[in-house]
């Protein structure tokens, strides 16, 4: 299915009530445990219980939980067989404490980056496993069979049961931020540039916010889609364009100019009025609202060069000029250049993105033909 794809009415049903549905799913899985533990009971059963959460709890997608399980799943078995290998090897209690403590500084050493949860999970699977060195072997095994068996629940269940995929809270979060900076762009050629506007100063930190829940998806992303996956530079792309044009915006927001200089400032504004046009309309394809992505014209750059240039030259011969208000309003021409230029690299992105998604649907098609 394309990314941009009108989603299903059960997709969207999921979407609007993902708070409530995680809930429940989590209620599922610690149900689950607990009647595996009623029919077949197991010491230390509520390390299972405790792995559901700490995997559910703050990821509801299904990439997110995968990614999660796996690293909960492979910290635990290198901790764990550490663990029990010092439990068997070491008679001496300081020769065990120290081999411990020498593991946890290791893991500590490496802990970084996109694995560091797999890290952490390694250095308290050592600890629980050794516990007080009473060279109880069997404990340490169940508890570390626990927590695998929590990572399998909680794969299933995020998997299975009414899944909450990533794609389409990061589409909404990318037609959010789209919407508020097409308002903010409209709100400020609307208005006059001496009136202040703090409300739309709130619409572009709630863009920010848009466009770092998208950053913190990717990884869940990559999990769920193999065309992600292959081409996260897209994504990440994707944002940094976003930031580039909620920061110009906000350059956008502090101009100001007298009333009688309004005249030269609308043949400028009159070029940004097609930008904000053309970001509105890709706001609602991203949203849903329109079936055909805008096609910006390849000679959108140059035309606007030569606009721009035509009115710094309509400026300079305006003798009634001041050096100053020239320089004044070259500058915001040049913001309005940089918007659109922000605008182009916007949406060759997302043509990268659509192509990836095609070729993927025709490489499927040939593995199944």
């Amino acid at each position: 299915m394309p990314i941009f794809d009108k989603p299903s009415g059960f997709a969207s049903f999921i979407y609007r009530n993902a708070r409530s549905i995680h809930t429940l799913k989590i209620a599922l899985a610690l149900l689950i445990v607990a009647l595996f533990n009623w029919l077949w009971p197991v010491p230390h059963f509520i390390w299972a219980m405790v792995t559901i959460v700490i995997i559910m709890m703050g990821l509801p997608q299904v990439g997110g939980a995968i990614e999660k399980s796996l690293q909960r799943a492979i910290g635990t078995l290198i901790g764990s067989a550490y663990g029990v290998f010092l439990v068997i090897a070491m008679d001496s209690y300081w020769s065990l404490m120290g081999l411990l403590i020498l593991g946890v500084c290791v893991v500590v050493l490496l802990n970084a980056g996109r694995y560091s949860y797999a890290y952490l999970v390694t250095g308290f699977t050592m600890i629980i496993v050794i516990g007080d060195a009473n060279h109880d072997t069997s404990e340490a095994l169940w508890r570390s069979a626990n927590i695998l068996i929590g990572c399998l629940i909680a794969v299933l269940v995020s998997l299975f049961v009414l899944p909450i995929k990533a794609k389409q809270d990061w589409r909404a979060q990318l037609g959010k931020s789209f919407s508020l900076m097409a308002e903010v762009l409209a709100n400020h050629l609307q208005t006059n540039a001496n009136v202040e506007l703090p409300a739309e100063r709130t619409k572009l930190e709630n863009a920010m916010k848009a466009v770092l829940a998208q950053k913190k998806l990717f990884f869940s992303l990559e999990w769920e889609s193999q065309t992600l996956k292959k081409h996260p530079q897209i994504l990440a792309e994707l944002a940094n364009e976003q930031v580039r044009v909620i920061t110009l915006l906000e350059l956008l927001l502090m101009t100001h100019w007298q009333e009688e200089e309004n005249a030269a400032y609308s043949r400028i504004k009159q070029v940004a009025q097609h930008l904000q046009q053309d970001f509105a309309a890709l706001a609602d394809y991203v949203n849903s609202k329109r079936h055909q992505r805008p096609q910006l014209p390849p000679e959108l750059e140059q035309q606007l060069q030569q606009q721009l240039l035509s009115e710094q030259q309509l400026l300079a011969a305006d003798k009634q000029q001041t050096a100053y208000q020239h320089f004044a309003q070259n500058g915001y021409g040049w913001l309005i250049y940089q918007l659109a230029l922000a605008l182009l690299a916007i949406n060759q992105e997302l043509d990268k993105l659509e192509q990836a998604y095609d070729r993927q649907q025709l490489l499927n098609k040939a593995m199944v033909e």
